[in-house]
């Protein structure tokens, strides 16, 4: 999607709801659901070998912890189809709101080439940012400059 459908959307419907992109979620669950599993066989191999203690066992334990989480979470992202993130002329929610007058600035897209996302800092320091990943918009390039001209218009 480009900006000019999000432009049409937001004045056609009053708002645009970003879901979560749905190729994107299976990719991961199946990433989770596999290293989920490598991590289960080898705890399992630790544990018949010689017991799961020390280091290394405390570590292989955590990380079948992080696994798990990451597929169970990931499960529920796909089938739940949350979380959404919607823009109208009040503001930007994800889950929170954040109005356009409480936002000081709308960062350029950061992170790793698959795992980027733009961050909206709001003004009122004990609030928590809202950050828009790529699982729930592709073109992040293309965002930023549309939230900025959105904010540009609806702050006053």
């Amino acid at each position: 999607m480009s900006s000019d459908v999000w432009t049409s959307e937001l004045e056609s419907n009053g708002r645009v709801a970003f879901r979560p992109r749905r190729s994107r979620l299976v990719v991961r669950l199946a990433a989770f659901g596999l290293l989920m599993v490598l991590s289960a066989w080898t705890n399992v191999e630790h544990l018949r070998a010689d017991g799961i203690s020390g280091t290394l066992g405390v570590l292989r334990l955590t990380a079948l912890a992080a696994f798990v989480y990451g597929t169970g979470l990931t499960a529920w992202q796909l089938i739940t189809n949350r979380p959404v993130i919607t823009v109208d002329s009040e503001g930007i929610t994800r889950g929170r709101s954040l109005r356009w007058s409480g936002i000081t600035s709308i960062d350029e897209p950061t992170g790793w080439p698959l795992a980027r996302a733009v961050q909206v800092n709001p003004a009122d320091r004990r609030t928590r940012p809202i950050s828009i990943p790529q699982d729930h918009v592709e073109d992040l390039n293309a965002l930023t400059p549309w939230l900025r001209s959105l904010h540009e218009q609806y702050r006053d």
